[in-house]
């Protein structure tokens, strides 16, 4: 039998961000003896299995290698089903998951993020300062420890919030200055041609993100409590709002695939101030224009995975984009969450007219 033990245990410490010292220590025995298993030259001796498992958190079997494809397929489906509860489950359903998850693989830092995160939800429903200490210390302990700079960055942003419902902004943006600023981020520099004949493909990956971060950033001003949620904000808001769809228009054109999303929720903001303000007519068109591109989004997850998108500005890109940190909806459509938004009493003033109801009737067969 081909034992694969020294391999295992080095993939195990590099999990846990030790030195071979640091392991050598907690089990007795010398930094040698660590390197010479995990480059093959030997075994360790049956007496010290226990006493590895037992660190790692793991059974001896998988320490030998018996069942690490079964724990590595648990932790894939773990993740799977926290991405699925993103979009449709409650903060507990997420909570106990990801609890339950972090006693199995408590040396990921994925898990470790995500039971911050949901920690610091639950915070904001009970106050109870344990959940917020616990997310605090779960945060730092990835900043400090993770070499996977994504999810660090992500532990960087939760630990901010953290200060920041503390209402301590010193230590949120002393939190925040941990990570570069955009001059200095992969999608510039490789946008400035690194010699391998795709600066086209980095320069087009940085105008699809940057677009997309600005159109964001908008959407989050609208709705930011620093900008009022009044009748004097209003046409500001939807000026906003419509500046954001034109900025998408402008560098995707009408084919916008994956980003009809962006146009949809936007277009359902704008319909609910002007409902508000009154205008009737307004708010019709832009409910209009909505379901068109819930619609679209919809047809496009169907049908255009994998294909390009067909703006000069991003021709290179193919829909989903080509990075890992691409995030689409796992449970329903766009059309079923806007039918949701649609069941809202604001609404019942213009339901039953004919406008209405056709915009429905065009929701309807993609509401899944």
């Amino acid at each position: 039998m081909n034992i694969k033990i020294g391999a295992i245990i080095k993939k195990l410490r590099a999990e846990h961000n030790m030195t071979q010292d640091t392991l050598a220590t907690a089990i007795g025995v010398t930094p040698q003896a660590i390197s010479r298993w995990e480059s093959e030259g030997g075994y360790p001796d049956i007496e010290l299995l226990p006493a590895l498992a037992d660190f790692f958190s793991v059974s001896t079997d998988e320490l030998l290698g018996y069942k690490l494809s079964e724990r590595e397929e648990e932790l894939a489906n773990i993740k799977k089903e926290l991405r699925r509860l993103a979009e449709v489950g409650t903060n507990q359903e997420k909570l106990s998951l990801v609890r339950d998850a972090f006693i199995q693989f408590p040396g990921d830092a994925k898990i470790k993020v995500d039971l911050a995160a949901c920690l610091l939800d639950e915070w904001r429903n009970t106050h109870e300062k344990s959940r917020i200490h616990e997310s605090e210390t779960l945060c730092l302990s990835v900043i400090d420890d993770c070499r996977d700079e994504d999810i660090r960055y992500e532990a960087i942003l939760t630990l901010s919030s953290i200060y920041t419902e503390l209402g301590e902004p010193k230590k949120a943006k002393s939190t925040l200055e941990l990570l570069a600023p955009i001059k200095y981020c992969r999608e510039t520099a490789l946008a400035c041609g690194i010699g391998d004949g795709n600066t086209e493909f980095y320069i087009q990956d940085e105008i699809d993100k940057l677009t997309d971060d600005l159109g964001l950033s908008i959407h989050h001003l609208v709705l930011h409590e620093d900008l009022p949620d009044d009748p004097s904000t209003w046409d500001k808001k939807i000026e906003m709002l419509t500046i954001s769809n034109q900025l998408y228009q402008m560098i995707y054109g009408d084919n916008l695939m994956f980003y009809h999303v962006r146009l949809s929720r936007n277009h359902w903001l704008i319909s609910t101030y002007q409902i508000s303000q009154g205008k009737k007519d307004d708010a019709f068109e832009s409910l209009e224009k909505m379901c068109y591109h819930a619609v679209e989004y919809d047809k496009a997850y169907i049908h255009d995975h994998g294909k390009f998108y067909t703006s000069i500005f991003t021709d290179k890109l193919i829909y989903p984009e080509p990075n890992k940190d691409f995030h689409e909806l796992t449970e329903h459509t766009e059309c079923y969450h806007i039918l949701k938004k649609m069941q809202h009493p604001r609404y019942d003033r213009i339901r039953k007219e004919p406008r209405f109801i056709a915009i429905i009737d065009k929701l309807n067969p993609y509401a899944k």
